[in-house]
C-alpha cells in the first residue's frame, strides 16, 4: 500500500536518528544510487537501486540507509517518473513496511506510547515513527485507552495523531474498537477511520451510522462514510461486498506482497490480536463481516457465502497440511484444531451448499480446494446440490470433476445418465496423471496448454501473485520483469518468503537477461528473454507429489467403482481394461484388478492373465490370479492361456500366491489329471 509521503518526509533526519542508529553496512550501492541521481545519471541510479533491492535488505537496514540521505533528494527521487521513481517508492515501502513479523511486546509498546504522551515535540514525533516502524498494528492497543480518555484532551489528540500516522496498519484494529461499550471511544475510532479513508472500514461504520444508540456516534460514522466516498450506506450490501472481496482475494482488500497473520477482536473490553496461519487470514476477515450480518438476524442472503468461506478454510488447512514446508508450523497446527467445527458448520449449511459450490467454482473467486472440501461435506444432498455436482462432472479441473464423481457415487440413487458419467469419470481417474501447473504473470511467451501442462495466466501482478500462492501448488512460476508499478524484487521475494511458493521454481522473463541473472541468479531458477515449455520442463523437477496424489485418487476411484452396479460399470469396461494396461503403480493395479474380478468383466481376462504371467510384483501376481479365478468361474472355466504358470505358482512356498493360483486352477473346466497330485500340499 502507498504511503503518505507528505506526512512523513518533512520530519528532520535528526528525529529519525533518535531511535535508528547510523548504520553503514550494505550502504554502498544505496549511496551510489543517490550520488548518481545527484549528477543526473538516472540509468546509473536505477542500476544501483536494483542492486540494493536484489540484496533484499531488512527493514531496519533499509531505514538506516534511507535516513542517512538528504531528505530533499529522497523526495525528488520519489517524484521521478518511470523506473527510478518506482524503485525509490519500493525501497521506501521496505523501510516502513518490510517486516513480515511485527513485534507484539505490549510492555515495550506502552513504553513508547508513554513517550508520545509525556515527551516534548521531538520525542513525540520520534515515538510516532517508532510505533509505526517497529510495532505497526500492534501499537493500536496501547493507544486505545488514551483515545477514550475523558480527563485529558491532549492525550486523545496525541493518540489520534499516532493512529493517523499508522495509516492502513490501524484500520483493522480500529474497526474492532467500534464494538466498544464506551461511546466516546466509538466516536473517536470512527473519526480516525474517516480520516484514514480506507473502504475496508465502510461496513462497520455503516452499521454504526444506522444502529448505534448514541446520536453523535451515528453522525460521526455517517461523516466518515462520506469521507471514504460511500454514497449508498446499506450495511448489509457493504458487508456482503467486503466479505466476498476477501473470499475471492480482491486486490482492494488484500495486498499480494504482505503476509498478514493477525486477527483482531474486541473481547471483554479489550482489543486483542491473535496470530493466525496466514492462509486463513482472508477467510477469517470474510467470516467477521458475515457474522456481523448474522448477529443482526439477516441470514438468508448470506448463508451460502458463509458455507463457501468455511469450505475455503477447510480446503486451505487440508492442502497446507500436505506440504512438507508446513511440518511443525504451530499456527497451522492450531488451525487444524478447527477442522471438526468446520465439518459441523458445513453440515449445518445444508440447503445453502449448492449455491456455495457455485460460488467456489464460477467467477473470479474460483477456489478448487474450497469446492473439493464442500463436496466432501455432502453426506446427504438436496436437489440443488446434486444438480451442481452433476454439472461439475464436466469441470476442466481434474480435482473438481473427480470430487464431484466421488460425491455422487457416495450419494447413490442417481439417474442412469448421471451414473454412466460418474463411472466414466472414475474410470478416467484410474490411469490419469493430472497436468502439472505453470503460473505465468505478464507477457512471458507462454500462450496455451501443452500435453502434460496446464497454463494459468494473469496479466495483473497482484492477482497473479495471489493465484500463484493459492492451492493447489504450482509446479513453476514465470514472471515478467517490468510489469505495472511493481519491481522485480517485490515479486521474487514475496514468492520466496511464502511457504506455499518458497520451493516452487521461478523463471524471470527480461530484456536485460545478463543483468537480471547477475542480481537474482541465486534466487530464481532461470532468466530468459522469452519463456518456452522447454524451459519450464527443464526447471520443473520431479513431479512425484502430483503422481502421488493421482495414485491416491485412483485407489479411491477403484473402491467407488467396485461398489457401483455391474450394469453401470459394463459401459466402462474398455476404460477399465485400458487403465489396467497403462497404470504404473502396483497398488492401483491391484485395485483395478479387484474391480474386474468383482464385476466379472470377462473381456478383461486376456490382460489379467498377462499380469500374472509377466508381473514382477508378487502383490500384483496374486491379485491377477485371484481375479482370473473369478473370471474363469464367470465364463464357464475357459482359460485364455495354458495352465503351466498356474500349476507352478500353486506349488509356490508363498502361500498367498499358491492360494490364488490354486483358486484359478480350481475354476478351470478341465485340468490334466496328472497335474492334480502335484498341487496337493
Amino acid at each position: 500500500m502507498s504511503l503518505n509521503f507528505s506526512q512523513h518526509f518533512p520530519i528532520p533526519a535528526l528525529i529519525l536518528s533518535l531511535f535508528f542508529g547510523q548504520g553503514v553496512g550494505g550502504q554502498t550501492d544505496f549511496q551510489d544510487a543517490v550520488d548518481a541521481y545527484r549528477t543526473g545519471d538516472f540509468s546509473g541510479a536505477v542500476e544501483a537501486f536494483e542492486r540494493v533491492l536484489a540484496d533484499n535488505p531488512g527493514n531496519e537496514e533499509a531505514y538506516r540507509m534511507w535516513e542517512s540521505a538528504e531528505q530533499r533528494v529522497m523526495i525528488e527521487m520519489l517524484l521521478e517518473r518511470g523506473e527510478l521513481g518506482k524503485l525509490a517508492e519500493r525501497f521506501l515501502e521496505k523501510t516502513k513496511l518490510g517486516r513480515r513479523e511485527l513485534t507484539s511486546d505490549a510492555d515495550a509498546t506502552r513504553d513508547v506510547a508513554n513517550r508520545l504522551f509525556s515527551g516534548d515535540e521531538l520525542e513525540r514525533q520520534a515515538a510516532i515513527l517508532e510505533l509505526r516502524a517497529t510495532y505497526g498494528a500492534w501499537a493500536v492497543p496501547a493507544l486505545i485507552g488514551p483515545l477514550g480518555d475523558r480527563s485529558d484532551i491532549n492525550r486523545r489528540v496525541h493518540a489520534i495523531q499516532a493512529l493517523t500516522h499508522l495509516g492502513s496498519e490501524a484500520v483493522l484494529p480500529l474497526m474492532q474498537v467500534l464494538h466498544s461499550e464506551d461511546a466516546l471511544l466509538r466516536r473517536n475510532a470512527a473519526a480516525v477511520l474517516g480520516t484514514l479513508k480506507d473502504h475496508r472500514s465502510a461496513a462497520p461504520l455503516a452499521w454504526l451510522a444506522q444502529e448505534d444508540e448514541d446520536e453523535i456516534v451515528r453522525k460521526i460514522a455517517q461523516q466518515s462514510l462520506e469521507k471514504i466516498g460511500v454514497t449508498v450506506a446499506d450495511p448489509l450490501v457493504i458487508s456482503r461486498a467486503l466479505a466476498t472481496a476477501y473470499f475471492t482475494g480482491r486486490e482492494e482488500v488484500l495486498s499480494a506482497y504482505e503476509d498478514p497473520t493477525v486477527l483482531w477482536e474486541w473481547l471483554d473490553g479489550d482489543l486483542v490480536g491473535t496470530p493466525i496461519y496466514s492462509g486463513l487470514y482472508r477467510y477469517a476477515l470474510a467470516e467477521q463481516y458475515v457474522l456481523q450480518v448474522l448477529e443482526l438476524g439477516n441470514s438468508e442472503s448470506i448463508r451460502s457465502l458463509l458455507a463457501a468461506i468455511h469450505a475455503g478454510m477447510k480446503g486451505e488447512i487440508v492442502e497446507a497440511s500436505l506440504l512438507p514446508e508446513f511440518e511443525g508450523n504451530e499456527r497451522l497446527d492450531v488451525a487444524k484444531d478447527r477442522l471438526g467445527d468446520l465439518d459441523v458448520n458445513l453440515a449445518l449449511a445444508g440447503k445453502y451448499r449448492g449455491e456455495a459450490l457455485e460460488l467456489c467454482l464460477f467467477g473470479a473467486g474460483r477456489n478448487v480446494p474450497a469446492a473439493v472440501a464442500l463436496m466432501g461435506s455432502m453426506e446427504e444432498a438436496s436437489k440443488k446440490e446434486r444438480s451442481v455436482l452433476s454439472n461439475s462432472l464436466m469441470d476442466h479441473t481434474p480435482e473438481v470433476s473427480f470430487a464431484a464423481a466421488m460425491t455422487l457415487a457416495r450419494l447413490g440413487e442417481l439417474d442412469s445418465d448421471v451414473d454412466v458419467h460418474v463411472a466414466g469419470r472414475l474410470v478416467k481417474a484410474l490411469s490419469a496423471v493430472p497436468d502439472r501447473l505453470v503460473m505465468s504473470i505478464g507477457d512471458t511467451g507462454l500462450s496455451s496448454d501443452i500435453p502434460g501442462w496446464t497454463l494459468l495466466s494473469e496479466n495483473n501482478v497482484a492477482a497473479g501473485i495471489f493465484r500463484a500462492k493459492m492451492f493447489p501448488p504450482k509446479d513453476v512460476i514465470v514472471l515478467q520483469k517490468g510489469l505495472e508499478d511493481v519491481t522485480l524484487d517485490a515479486m521474487v521475494f514475496t514468492l520466496r518468503e511464502d511457504p506455499r511458493t518458497a520451493d516452487v521454481p521461478r523463471v524471470v522473463v527480461a530484456d536485460d537477461v545478463d543483468w537480471v541473472e547477475s542480481l537474482y541468479g541465486d534466487v530464481v531458477s532461470a532468466v530468459v528473454s522469452q519463456c518456452t515449455f522447454d524451459v519450464v520442463e527443464e526447471v520443473a523437477g520431479d513431479p512425484t507429489a502430483v503422481q502421488a496424489r493421482a495414485f491416491v485418487r485412483a485407489i479411491e476411484a477403484a473402491a467407488a467403482l467396485s461398489s457401483m452396479p455391474s450394469e453401470v460399470l459394463a459401459s466402462a469396461v474398455e476404460g477399465v481394461t485400458t487403465a489396467l494396461s497403462s497404470v504404473s503403480d502396483d497398488a492401483v493395479k491391484v485395485s483395478v484388478l479387484e474391480i474386474i474380478g468383482r464385476h466379472g468383466l470377462v473381456s478383461a481376462l486376456d490382460v489379467t492373465e498377462t499380469f500374472f504371467a509377466t508381473s514382477e510384483s508378487s502383490q500384483v501376481r496374486v491379485a491377477a490370479m485371484s481375479t482370473a479365478a473369478r473370471l474363469y468361474a464367470a465364463n464357464g472355466g475357459q482359460a485364455g492361456v495354458g495352465t503351466e504358470l498356474l500349476v507352478e505358482a500353486a506349488g509356490s512356498e508363498d502361500l498367498s500366491l499358491a492360494r490364488a493360483a490354486a483358486g484359478a486352477l480350481g475354476q478351470l473346466s478341465s485340468v490334466p489329471e496328472e497335474v492334480i497330485p502335484t498341487t496337493v500340499r
